[in-house]
């Protein structure tokens, strides 16, 4: 009978226990769905965060592929330059005159009456390529003579009318003939006047 009345109390206890700890249970989850010291309670649910490091597969956002770079080949554009070459007009296709100078300097006449100092004549040389002959002026337009187109030629220089000490100019104009169009030259002689003493 003893035995009896104690298995009794003893499952009385058991009862009363688990009814505490279920009481208690309900409080906790009143509270906030949440047990005290990070456990779970019955019938709760584990919130998104705290399933990390359990074990869950994590979702990894799928790899948006990039994409293909395209390389543009860049386009060669070939420059072709003409050359225009001009030729110079043949100078040697008409009269050339090479050259037309003084050979000799003139001096005009000095001294005395009595021991007189003949002048000294002037002396022209030229050369023409392309042409026949020449002509040569003296002091203005009209034709002195026609010459070869190589040569040279002497002329009397006049000095008279010149005071002392002025300077004497002459002009010697040479023009070719034949050949094409004419060309000319012209070039100047010089001499210094002197006085003549009598005695």
């Amino acid at each position: 009978m003893k035995n009896r009345t104690a298995m009794l109390v003893l499952a009385g206890a058991v009862v009363f226990a688990s009814s505490i700890g279920a009481v208690a249970g309900c409080l906790s989850f009143d509270r906030g769905g949440e047990r005290g010291g990070g456990g779970y309670g019955a019938g709760s649910t584990p919130s998104p965060d705290s399933t990390a490091g359990l074990g869950t597969a994590e979702a990894t956002p799928e790899a948006t592929p990039s994409p293909t770079a395209t390389r543009e080949t860049p386009r060669h554009t070939q420059t072709t330059k003409t050359t225009t070459t001009t030729r110079p007009p043949a100078e040697d296709s008409g009269p050339r005159i090479a050259w037309f100078r003084v050979k000799q300097k003139p001096q005009c006449p000095q001294g005395t009456t009595e021991y007189p100092v003949e002048g000294v004549p002037v002396i022209v040389e030229w050369k023409v390529t392309g042409a026949d002959n020449v002509t040569i002026s003296v002091d203005g337009p009209g034709v002195y003579g026609t010459f070869p187109a190589e040569g040279s030629q002497e002329f009397a220089f006049s000095c008279g009318g010149a005071a002392p000490g002025e300077t004497v100019r002459h002009t010697y104009l040479l023009k070719t003939v034949g050949g094409g169009p004419v060309k000319s030259k012209q070039i100047s002689a010089t001499a210094e006047a002197h006085e003549i003493s009598e005695v």
